[in-house]
Parts: C-alpha cells; structure tokens; sequence
C-alpha cells in the first residue's frame, strides 16, 4: 500500500484525535467517506494503524509514581521471551529496548515508590532481569501524544 499525500493527512488527524469520525475526516479533505472508511480499514488490515486509545489522567485515578526502570536481562539471548513477559507485568506502560549499560527500559507507573518496588521485586527480577536502577519521574505533566509528521 502506498501511504501518500491523503493517507498522510488521515494518520495525521486520527493522531490528533482518534475518535474523529469517517465523515469529520471526509470534510476535512474533502473526500467521500467511502474513500477515508476503505483507506483507514486497508492502513488498518496492513498494520499501519495498530490500535485506538485513551489517555488518562492517572493521578486523577490515585496513580502518583512514574518510574522509569534501567535494567538487563540475565541472559541476552532471551531478551525477546524477556520482553514479551515484561508487556504483562501489572503498571508497565512503555519498555523500549536501549543501547548503552542496561538494554531495556522499562516506564512504569503505581500509586507509591512502595507498590513499585513490589511490582518490581516480586513481578519484574523474577523472569530473569537483573541490575535495575529506578529513575524517579519528579514532575509528569498531562499524558500526550504528539501527532507524527509523516515524510
């Protein structure tokens, strides 16, 4: 599939807001929304467009620690298992693999340093990760993402 100038703008405006619908998007490009529906579906059945989501508001919900977490696996060679193991783990919220001393990186979020630290110890060290170093987060804003300018 060839993502060109309107497939651009359709990621462009569902990025600024998913819950736009096929006929706001059409007027806006003035397009038909048959031709967004079946563009959005195609981007969707190729996996251009992987999900739809809410932000929220996480200390409105008692959420006040976030956390990035340094850490390695024990063995390198199991880093994908590893990795796939850490996407169930209970307040992770991004885990990026990294260069440098530790190889992933782990963003996490919990109501205190305690429940973390919990999470952590009795979730996270037990499949097979080891040298973690906690990077508090001191001041976390209102969640965002900015829209992506596709080249």
């Amino acid at each position: 599939m060839k993502i060109d100038a309107i497939n651009k703008k359709i990621l462009y405006l569902l990025q600024k807001d998913a819950r736009m619908t096929y006929k706001e998007i059409a007027t806006e490009l003035k397009r038909s929304e048959t031709t967004i529906r079946d563009r959005i579906k195609a981007m969707e059945r190729i996996g251009i467009i992987q999900g739809y989501t809410a932000l929220i508001n996480k200390t409105a919900l008692g959420i006040n620690f976030f956390a990035i977490l340094l850490i390695n696996p024990i063995s390198s060679s199991e880093i994908d298992s590893i990795t796939q193991k850490i996407k169930k783990v209970k307040n992770v919220v991004r885990l990026y693999e990294i260069s440098g001393h530790h190889r992933l990186a782990v963003f996490m979020v919990a109501p205190s340093y305690a429940e973390l630290k919990k999470i952590v110890n009795k979730q996270l060290l037990p499949i097979g990760l080891k040298d973690e170093e906690i990077i508090t987060v001191l001041e976390a804003d209102t969640e965002f993402i900015s829209p992506l300018e596709i080249p």
